[in-house]
C-alpha cells in the first residue's frame, strides 16, 4: 500500500515539475501529498472491490467465489443450516433442549441442507429440479375427507336493494351506497 503512495506522490510531483513547471515549495508539496491521496484511496478501494471480484476455486474445480448471485446466496444459505445443526446439537449436549425438540430441528434443519445440496448439484439446471420437485408434489395423494363431513353449500351473496350491487356473504351493509342489507 506504501508503494502505491510512494508512485501518486512521485508521479504528482513529475506532473507538477515537468509540467507545470513548478519549483520545491508549498504549491508542489501540497499536489505530491494529492497524488500521495488519491493513490492511497485507489488503493483501499482495490482491496475492498478485489474479494468481491476475484474467482477462487476449491477443490474439483468448482467456484467458490464466482457463479451466479443464486448459487452464491444459495451456499449462504447452506452454511448457515450446517452451522445451526452444530449449534443445535450442541444445546441438546449441554442439555439446553428436550430430546423430542431437539429430533424435531435437527430432522427440519436436515432436511432443507439435503434440498439446498441437490439444488446446489443441479448448478445452472434448476429448471429441471424445479419441474422434478412439482411432478413429485403432484404425485401425492390427497387427503381424504371423512364420509360424515359435509361440504358446506355456497351462499349467495346479497344484492343491495338501493343499488342492486353484489356485496361480500357476511356484509351487513352496502359496500356502495352503505344502506343496510337484508
Amino acid at each position: 500500500m506504501w508503494a502505491w503512495g510512494l508512485a501518486g506522490m512521485a508521479a504528482a510531483a513529475a506532473y507538477a515539475a515537468i509540467f507545470e513547471r513548478l519549483r520545491f515549495g508549498p504549491p508542489l508539496v501540497m499536489l505530491a501529498l494529492g497524488g500521495m491521496t488519491l493513490a492511497f484511496a485507489a488503493g483501499a478501494l482495490w482491496r475492498m472491490v478485489d474479494p468481491l471480484a476475484r474467482v477462487t476455486f476449491v477443490a474439483g474445480g468448482v467456484a467458490a467465489g464466482g457463479g451466479t448471485r443464486w448459487t452464491r446466496e444459495l451456499e449462504r444459505e447452506k452454511q448457515l443450516v450446517l452451522k445451526a445443526i452444530k449449534e443445535i446439537e450442541f444445546d441438546f449436549q449441554m442439555r439446553k433442549i428436550a430430546e423430542p425438540d431437539y429430533r424435531d430441528m435437527v430432522e427440519r434443519y436436515r432436511a432443507r441442507a439435503m434440498r439446498l445440496i441437490s439444488e446446489l448439484d443441479a448448478g445452472s439446471d434448476y429448471r429441471a429440479l424445479i419441474e422434478r420437485e412439482l411432478k413429485m408434489r403432484l404425485e401425492l395423494p390427497l387427503p381424504v375427507e371423512s364420509a360424515t363431513a359435509v361440504a358446506p353449500a355456497p351462499s349467495r351473496a346479497p344484492t343491495c336493494p338501493s343499488c342492486q350491487t353484489s356485496n361480500d356473504n357476511d356484509a351487513q351493509f352496502c359496500k356502495k351506497c352503505g344502506s343496510k342489507l337484508g
